[in-house]
């Protein structure tokens, strides 16, 4: 693949496409290390950072053996290959860490950054096997599945042809509030998967896809079973280890931390309002609320209820009204607190409670929130992992890169910055460098002339009577007003005389930016598999590994 690159921090500026901080975090700017030592524990690229936390954590208690005992039986559920196994076996030594990351489980692997998330943290995985030798890396990927947030993962986009087409798989047998992860497919999966795979044009590689999605999404698999064995199926030389936390199992690992919510709420939201703070005053803005007590209930039905305490012996289910008592929740907190379900603060530190965490790799938003928890971590006593930002890409194909040749040739890099940044201003420039008549030049001119002219009548106008320079400033307005609508007529016009460049540019908007969204946020990774075959998940990775991740990606392919 031929790699160019965008910077973060010109697309933060631009359409505000990556939240401030995490673009400055991203690509080193000169604010990184006050980032890195205000919001968060430390800078994952900085060798002595990383040995004295590998340090800490081979000397904390974690329960390995629990824990490698729960995630064998897990995996072994989703078809994990030989080397996952025995990467959960290493987690029994205290010299073996996690590289963690996590998404919601969305159909189909959801968008296409779920890909590059776990690409991410397969990568950094060998780059710190590479760098610590003593020490084991296996990357862990978190199976969100206990959202309740139905939209999330119940839909997926292709490009069929230039157009992204959005499929939405509604599933009779569910119902509100339930947990995504534990929704089980009905027979109407069966015909979903086929009325997708009808979409996809014809390929040498669509029979293997076909099987694919096939063999995971089918009836009885739930959004989370069907999710984790095709994402194995794509990642099936890594070692990767998935993990759901609606296990009684993992939760009894981080039961500490449920039992110091109750016992002392709300005094770690107080904690994340102060870090907040910080967060704030460096010009951020923060992303995730805390709540006094940052908990759900899970009821038998598999529904979550956010928890509000109300009075000092009552709690409310919200947003119903059911109350239920402190006493017997406390009950719950200590004996089953697989009933219960952190919120989006509180999840992380329930992760790396139970997890030896060295590194979470986490999105542009993740990068945002977790800014806002190093003061809860320390509250709770547990390690705060690294955060590393995953690697961002688009991928262009060969229809889409010719455009760009045509346009830049081996400046490319530029043509590519100006169209995410400017891109009236490269369709200008190119309708300007084919065009017979300079319109921006002549328009430049006129525009000037104009005003001087105007100037010259103002100031003998002034002579004859001070009032007529108002009059004369709106009529100078109206002119030019009226100059500006022609110019943007002129421009229509040599648009309709170029619109062969102007339709290329717009099947380069529906490729890159689909539905106005950055590529990665929007497309799903089966339409790219389905004409470049599986063995595109190693050319991605080869690029993720190979790239620095200081900067938004574009690989052609």
């Amino acid at each position: 693949m031929n790699v160019c690159g965008v910077s973060y921090e010109r697309l933060a500026q631009h359409g505000k496409r990556f939240p401030l901080l995490f673009s400055r975090y991203a690509s080193r700017s000169p604010e990184f290390d006050v980032i890195a030592r205000s919001f968060f524990d430390g800078d994952f690229r900085n060798p002595f950072d990383v040995a004295e936390k590998l340090s800490r954590l081979e000397r904390a208690a974690y329960a390995r053996d629990a824990l490698a005992a729960f995630l064998l039986d897990q995996n072994r559920q989703w078809n994990a290959s030989p080397t996952t196994l025995e990467n959960i076996e290493k987690l029994r030594s205290p010299k073996t860490m996690a590289i963690v990351t996590g998404q919601q489980v969305g159909l189909f692997s959801g968008n296409l950054y779920a890909i590059y998330k776990t690409a991410s943290a397969i990568a950094l995985a060998k780059r710190f096997k590479r760098d610590f030798p003593d020490y084991d890396f296996v990357p862990i990927f978190w199976l969100e599945g206990e959202d309740h947030d139905y939209d999330e993962v119940s839909s997926v986009t292709i490009l069929v042809g230039n157009e992204a087409r959005t499929l939405r798989y509604d599933e009779k047998n569910r119902s509100e509030r339930k947990m995504v992860g534990r929704i089980a497919f009905s027979q109407g999966i069966e015909t979903f998967v086929e009325e997708f795979l009808a979409l996809l044009p014809p390929s040498d590689f669509k029979p293997d896809v076909a099987d694919l999605l096939r063999s995971a999404y089918r009836k009885g698999e739930t959004f989370l079973s069907a999710f984790a064995k095709l994402m194995n199926a794509l990642f099936q030389r890594d070692g990767l280890i998935f993990l759901s936390p609606d296990d009684a199992a993992f939760k009894s690992l981080a039961k500490d931390v449920f039992v110091k919510e109750f016992e002392t709420f709300p005094k770690s939201s107080a904690e994340i309002v102060a870090q907040s703070a910080l967060v704030e005053e460096e010009g951020y803005e923060v992303q995730a609320k805390p709540k006094p007590i940052n908990f759900y209930f899970v009821d038998e039905f598999g529904k979550r209820w956010r928890l509000e305490a109300d009075g000092e012996r009552h709690f409310v289910l919200k947003p119903s009204r059911e109350t239920t008592l402190k006493t017997a929740l406390l009950d719950v907190v200590h004996n089953a607190p697989e009933k219960l379900s952190p919120n989006v603060v509180l999840r992380p530190i329930v992760q790396d409670r139970a997890l030896p965490t060295l590194v979470y790799v986490a999105g542009p938003s993740e990068v945002a929130y977790w800014a806002q928890l190093k003061r809860a971590y320390r509250f709770f006593g547990v390690e705060m992992p690294f955060v590393a930002p995953r690697a961002s890409l688009t991928l262009v194909e060969p229809k889409i890169s010719k455009v760009f040749e045509k346009l830049g040739g081996e400046f490319r890099d530029a043509r590519y910055e100006q169209f995410f940044f400017e891109k009236e201003s490269l369709l200008k420039e190119r309708l300007a460098a084919h065009s017979e008549i300079r319109l921006e030049t002549l328009f430049a001119s006129v525009e000037a002339e104009v005003r001087s002219a105007m100037s010259k009548l103002d100031a003998s106008l002034k002579r004859l009577d001070p009032s007529l320079s108002q009059t004369l400033e709106t009529a100078q307005g109206k002119m030019l007003f009226q100059l500006g609508q022609l110019k943007e007529k002129a421009f229509r016009a040599e648009k309709q005389k170029q619109s062969e460049f102007v339709a290329q540019l717009e099947k380069c908007d529906a490729n890159l930016l689909p539905m106005g969204k950055m590529q990665e946020r929007a497309l799903n990774v089966v339409y790219f598999l389905n004409k470049y075959g599986l063995s595109l998940i190693q050319e991605i990775q080869s690029v993720i590994e190979s790239e620095s991740w200081e900067r938004h990606v574009v690989a052609e392919l």
